[in-house]
């Protein structure tokens, strides 16, 4: 069973989230350690560091995109077959 079909519409969303939230913080600790004097050691561990750390964590996007576009395509696939169903009106005439 892949992680696609572990995961819920919830937990698809709050994984996109985490991974903007990294991409965002890696992004700002890059340009800080590019801006202020860090150490000559420090700067390079900064990179590896941030970039592994992202790219590891953008590996799961995909999976969470397809939850949510299968939770999408079975809302559609839903309504389209209520609107087959025939209307009935009510039983005491309301």
């Amino acid at each position: 069973m892949t992680a696609a079909l572990e995961q819920t519409y919830r937990q698809a969303i709050l994984n996109l989230v985490l991974v903007a939230a990294t991409l965002v913080a890696c992004a700002g600790l890059l340009t800080g350690a590019a801006l202020a004097p860090a150490p000559a050691l420090a700067q390079p561990f900064i990179v590896v560091v941030c970039l592994g750390f992202t790219a590891a964590i953008a590996s799961c996007a995909p999976d969470s995109l397809r939850v949510l576009r299968g939770s999408r395509n079975a809302l559609d696939h839903l309504r389209r077959q209520l609107d087959q169903l025939p209307e009935v009106e009510h039983p005491l005439g309301l």
